[in-house]
């Protein structure tokens, strides 16, 4: 599966994310929205492997452009994050990491994630910040080695027939809704954890660290 690294302009914590990049993703290539680039033109690390910065020119600071190789689109219809999304996808990327998704301003954030719900099922995206990882559900899906986090799940807006096992709080073909009952601050109380629903969508967040209502059982 031909995988990258894609940086947009949310919260971008970058001791984390070269930390983060060197253990788990350091043979995949770099690139960026233009805004997100003016957070990480600081970073020699990640700079020297970045491959492009793709949007509309409108955020950048002019006095970078000629750094990095820049994939300029006009359209101002789809935000610098759909734009490379779609890059990506011409390009026959099959999956992106994604760090910046969230933090900032909040229409920001909202719009992410309208962005990427239609984008999903062209491209497998994971997001990435300091508290864990998130990505859109899949019917069914099996987590291992998860004892002790944090795991939430937020519909988007409603997930039909939800079962949930091994956690603290399980759950027997429930229904979320999004302005009624969704499934935040559960966690794993065992290694491994199953997750069906039958329709809707929704994110799954898991945490780095160990949730603190978590007490280890000897």
């Amino acid at each position: 599966m031909k995988k990258a690294i894609l940086f947009i302009n949310g919260e971008i914590n970058l001791p984390f994310c070269q930390s983060y990049i060197k253990r788990y993703y350091n043979d995949l290539p770099i690139y960026c929205a233009d805004g997100a680039f003016n957070k990480i033109k600081v970073s020699s690390t990640i700079c020297k492997k970045l491959g492009l910065i793709i949007g509309d020119g409108d955020s950048i600071e002019q006095a970078h452009k000629t750094h990095v190789p820049y994939q300029l689109y006009y359209d101002q219809n789809t935000t610098d994050f759909e734009k490379a999304l779609l890059w990506l996808i011409d390009n026959q990327f099959q999956e992106v990491i994604i760090f910046g998704f969230g933090g900032g301003e909040m229409d920001h954030y909202l719009g992410n994630i309208s962005s990427a719900l239609a984008y999903k099922a062209q491209i497998k995206m994971t997001m990435i910040d300091v508290y864990g990882i998130s990505y859109f559900l899949t019917a069914r899906t099996h987590l291992k080695k998860v004892r002790g986090k944090m795991i939430s799940i937020v519909p988007l807006f409603e997930l039909h027939e939800l079962t949930l096992k091994g956690f603290a709080f399980d759950l027997d073909h429930e229904t979320l809704k999004f302005s009624n009952k969704i499934g935040t601050r559960n966690h794993a109380i065992c290694e491994e954890v199953f997750i069906d629903y039958k329709q809707g969508e929704g994110i799954i967040f898991i945490s780095h660290q160990n949730y603190h209502q978590f007490i280890s059982e000897k």
